[in-house]
């Protein structure tokens, strides 16, 4: 009996011992670890500062594209780590709805706008590292794109760990509707982060300080109202065709606001006829005469400050905003439309719309 004991002993140490070196190597499954002695939960916050969007921004105008890098504020370290039983996966879900339909200009994740606190301004947030499988230690999208709502995996059996402390990418700032008029400020959690194994561990709160860039017509902004494009006689009447010199006259704009730094707004203009006064070629911005001309056979033409032609019946850019005063510089000149005219008094009128665009 002395001698078998032993015997009976040795496997149940193997069996130990074999369970010891399991429990050490367990690289298989999905893990992510908080480094010690520090909190277990990231909050991000991002100030994007003063931005600028034109008052008569068109939907899905973009008012901002900014990179995004921004640490946690509470000095958080979260790493994760490949699982090839249980993968390792992180979420980031919105908190906010989205805003479907808006036509981002040359952007792919037009369904990705996210609603922000401020009626009329949406958000796309778009991850980067270590969300954009641009590495062996990093999640990979499971739909193929980096914007939020956002699914990914990590897919590369690697000893390097992904680290979670730093929030990497980009945030445009888009215009989704009417925005009200006033300065606005963006202040909202846009979406909150999980992993499988920890659950949730992070927020993301976007801010930012939103201006509408316009100016104001006080009194009669037109330098000359009426233009006078004086006095001819049948002799400048040679053909159909520019009669003349041209008029040179202006529109102030005032109390204009904008970004100092670079202007985000440039003035539209709109003419149309009015007061008997018709259209006869938009595209030349050429006008008849109006109610009370007692000429026939021409009419008159408008012009942009440096001669080029000006576009009726449709809103066309003039200048930049400039901060305080704006002034829009146009020339008027008599058009013969006809081969033959007559003479007498003639009169002309159009009327303007002055948009921010």
């Amino acid at each position: 009996m002395i001698i078998i004991a032993p015997t009976v002993l040795r496997p149940l140490a193997v069996a130990t011992c074999s369970l010891a070196i399991w429990l050490s190597s367990d690289p298989v499954y999905a893990r992510c670890e908080w480094s010690a002695g520090l909190p277990t939960y990231m909050t991000f916050e991002h100030d994007l500062g003063s931005l600028w969007v034109p008052l008569d921004a068109e939907v899905g105008r973009v008012i901002a594209d900014l990179p995004l890098a921004v640490p946690n504020r509470e000095g958080s370290d979260l790493r994760c780590f490949y699982g090839a039983t249980a993968p390792t996966t992180a979420s980031m879900i919105p908190t906010t709805p989205l805003v479907p339909g808006i036509p981002v200009r040359a952007q792919r994740s037009a369904d990705s706008v996210l609603r922000t606190n401020v009626d009329g301004i949406g958000a796309i947030l778009t991850l980067g590292f270590p969300y954009d499988g641009s590495a062996t230690n990093t999640f990979t999208s499971d739909d193929g794109t980096q914007t939020v709502p956002y699914n990914g995996t990590m897919l590369n059996s690697t000893g390097f760990a992904a680290p979670l402390g730093v929030l990497r990418g980009r945030v445009t700032l888009v215009k989704t509707g009417p925005i009200a008029p006033g300065e606005h400020i963006v202040d909202k959690q846009m979406f909150h982060g999980v992993t499988n194994d920890k659950g949730r561990v992070l927020d993301y709160t976007l801010k930012a300080r939103v201006k509408q860039a316009q100016c104001k017509l006080l009194g009669n902004p037109v330098s000359a109202d009426p233009v006078m494009l004086g006095d001819y006689t049948l002799a400048d009447f040679t053909g159909p065709g520019p009669v003349g010199t041209d008029t040179p006259f202006s529109i102030r704009l005032s109390d204009c606001d904008d970004d100092s730094t670079a202007s985000t707004a440039y003035a539209h203009i709109e003419l149309d006829g009015t007061k008997g006064s018709t259209v006869v070629d938009a595209k030349n911005g050429i006008f008849s005469l109006a109610s009370g001309s007692t000429a026939t056979g021409f009419g008159i033409q408008i012009l942009h400050g440096d001669g080029r032609q000006l576009p009726l019946q449709e809103a066309v850019s003039v200048k930049p905003l400039q901060v305080g005063v704006t002034q829009l510089d146009f020339r008027a000149r008599f058009y013969q439309l006809d081969p033959k005219v007559t003479t007498g008094l003639a009169k002309g009128a159009l009327h303007f719309t002055i948009t921010y665009r």
